[in-house]
Formats: C-alpha cells, structure tokens, sequence
C-alpha cells in the first residue's frame, strides 16, 4: 500500500457530509484513527473548515491535494459526483484503498475510474451508523487481497456491524438494512398513534415503543438459540392479549406486505444501478 510519507494521515474522505462525519467520529472514539491523522475535503468550505477547528483533522484545499495525503480514501461525495470526482484524482490514486459508500455505483463502475493498480471495496451504510449502531454491506472485485477487504471491515465495524455480501445481492441487502430503519420507524410511529388513540399521551407512547422495539431486538440478538417464532410464543399465551392483536396483524397480510415492500426496494435498486 502507498506510504503515508511523512504526513501521519490515515484516512481522507472525499466529501464529509452526515455519513462520512459519523465515520470520522467513530474512528476517532474508537481510537483506530484519531482525528489528527484524518484529513477531509467538500465543497461547503466553511463547514468543513469550522469541522475541522471543532475536531482537529485536516482540511485539504482540493481533491487532489486530499488523496496524496492518505492510503486509505473514503469516497464519500454524492452517487452523481462520483464519476467527475474519481476523473479528477485518478492520477494521484496509485495503489491506495479506495472506499466507496456511493449507493447504486458499481464496482464495475468504480473500478474502470481507478488506475489498475487501485485497491477498491464498496460499501453500503445505514442510517444507525450515525449513531454507532449501523449495519454496513461490503464487497470488493475477486482477487481482492484479504488485507485490504480487512481495512475496510475494521473501518466501517468502527460505527457498527459489518457484513460481507458478493454485489449480485447488494440491491436484496440493500432492501433490507438500507430502506429497513425507514420501514421500522414507520412501524413504530403506526404503534405510537395507536397507543395516542387508546389513551396515551404521545411521550409516554413514543417511549413505550422505543424502549419495546430496542428490547425486542436485543432480546432477539442476544437469544441465537432461538428463532423469532419461539420468541414471539414467549409472548403469547394462548386466547390471551398478544394472540388477538398479531391475528389481526397476520388479517392485514403484514409477512406478505413487507415482502413487497423489500422486492420494490430491491428492484428500483437494480433500476438506479
């Protein structure tokens, strides 16, 4: 891998908006890369400039300047921005790692903007990354040495879990953990009107099902021996409370509401690809 030279970076993002900050900061807490050896460049020069007085990484001048200054390069801009940006610093790339967490650019895509000698992984985080929870997917081209996919495994585990998947499920994975907390906080906003409707102010609903919904999934993760079928019997007794509201859930259809939902998902995803 490209050396650092004498500069002590580690990591550059291209663009630092809400995700490449959550990065950064889970880097930084986590203490794999401290913000003095993280360096960044955007086009809104006066945030990025404030950021960096706030939290101590560099902020480079331009593009070109920021990948010389690392061998790792997170390429953090917008999907659209992807093709001019990688152009533009595509002779200074050499065989630095490149991350992309560029939803719906390919790394067939990403790949013919790099010099051959490029490491390349793409990723896709989630909203929960924001907040240290995240679930990232991650792929790289075949052959791709174990270090490099290692690197970025280590780099993304740092605002949450990681899941290695091969690109031709990336749209299904993407369905699911990308699109899924808007699928969830929907679920959990009908709950919280419903509880509003029998009674509850909205505070005391909204931290009912919050608190519910983030038991049940640590319950869940932290039960491997059981699978959510015999979870949900745990909770029901037989002609009980919990027995009559999922039959009016399983009524509506809602297993086989959720598979459309993830399907769409899944197909504008190929489309956008």
């Amino acid at each position: 891998m490209t050396d650092q030279g004498t500069k002590g970076f580690e990591v550059a993002f291209l663009g630092y908006g809400r995700m490449a900050q959550a990065i950064s900061r889970g880097l930084d807490q986590g203490g794999l890369v401290p913000y003095r050896r993280q360096a960044a460049h955007d086009v809104l020069a006066d945030h990025l400039s404030a950021l960096s007085a706030q939290r101590g990484f560099k902020a480079a001048a331009g593009n070109r300047e920021l990948v010389k200054l690392a061998p790792v390069v997170i390429v953090a801009v917008k999907p659209h921005q992807v093709r001019s940006v990688l152009e533009e610093v595509r002779d200074d790339i050499g065989d630095r790692l490149v991350i992309s967490i560029a939803a719906g650019v390919t790394l067939a895509t990403l790949a013919s903007l790099l010099p051959p000698g490029a490491g390349l992984v793409r990723v896709i985080p989630n909203l929960p990354a924001l907040v240290g929870h995240g679930m990232t997917l991650i792929c790289a081209p075949y052959g791709t040495p174990p270090e490099r996919l290692d690197k970025a495994k280590a780099i993304f585990g740092a605002v949450g879990n990681v899941a290695v998947l091969g690109e031709e499920l990336f749209n299904e994975g993407t369905a699911v953990s990308g699109s899924g907390p808007a699928y969830f906080f929907l679920v959990m906003e009908a709950m919280i009107r419903g509880a509003v409707r029998l009674g509850l102010t909205w505070d005391a609903a909204r931290e009912l099902v919050l608190r519910t919904a983030l038991g049940s999934a640590m319950t869940a993760l932290e039960s491997p021996e059981l699978s959510l079928a015999q979870l949900r019997d745990q909770v029901t007794s037989p002609g009980g409370t919990t027995a009559e509201g999922l039959l009016e859930l399983e009524n509506g259809a809602i297993t086989a509401l959720f598979h459309r939902a993830l399907k769409a998902a899944s197909d504008k995803g190929a489309k956008l690809a």
